[in-house]
């Protein structure tokens, strides 16, 4: 049997024989890994034999003094999520006119909130908000009695539930540290019905935004 279409967008790995264990584990039929290591097993994950696509990735970090390095990244060699760090980088990546990803993480999201939702929704070309869960429920493990660790996922609630509202794409990834210490789609998935999405907004997350995001990266929209 097929598995379903989940996604997990990022996740970590020490070594290739480390990627067929995950898939063997998970039900992930979308998986991605960072560039490099994906140059590096390369070979080694054409031979697997579950019904899994491999996404090379890339993230890359931006501020005001950056801004400009946004242009370099555009090729299909890779699915780039941009992570600003201050408004001006946020509202470029808004108006930039191609599909872009900017990832949201417990250091990004007070520039990629409601506020800035609206933004993209008003944009020109898609965008997409990739949610770092792994780092979200670190800073969770890190500060469970914080008070900015309940904020940070209050927060993160409302711009997610904002963006899906606006038909904003989201997905998430799962990358904590190296596998196997990295959240399973399983787990992304307990962890959105934890938050109160609904099935439909679980599967969106999960199945539907992760394939519109692999016919950008194929360059099929």
């Amino acid at each position: 049997m097929a598995k379903e279409p989940r996604a997990n967008m990022l996740v970590f790995f020490e070594s290739c024989k480390d990627v067929v264990k995950y898939v063997a584990e998970d039900n992930a039929s979308i998986l991605g890994l960072d560039k490099s290591f994906f140059d590096l097993c390369k070979d080694s994950l054409a031979e697997l034999e579950e019904e899994v696509v491999i996404m090379p990735r890339r993230i890359i970090t931006i501020d005001r003094k950056s801004i400009g390095i946004i242009t370099m990244h555009r090729k299909l060699d890779a699915l780039t999520a941009f992570k600003p760090l201050d408004t001006q980088s946020a509202r470029v990546l808004a108006k930039i006119r191609k599909s872009t990803v900017l990832l949201v993480s417990p250091n990004s999201l007070k520039y990629v909130n409601e506020a800035q939702v609206n933004f993209l929704k008003q944009s020109h070309s898609r965008k997409f908000l990739e949610i770092a869960f792994g780092e979200f429920v670190k800073l969770l493990a890190l500060n469970s009695r914080s008070m900015h660790a309940s904020k940070a996922f209050y927060s993160l609630g409302n711009t997610m539930e904002k963006a899906l509202k606006l038909d904003i794409g989201v997905a998430a990834s799962g990358a904590i540290e190296n596998y196997p210490k990295c959240l399973f789609t399983n787990h992304i998935d307990a962890l959105l019905f934890s938050m109160g999405f609904s099935k439909r907004e679980r599967r969106m997350i999960l199945e539907v935004y992760p394939l519109e995001l692999l016919k950008v990266w194929l360059g099929e929209e």
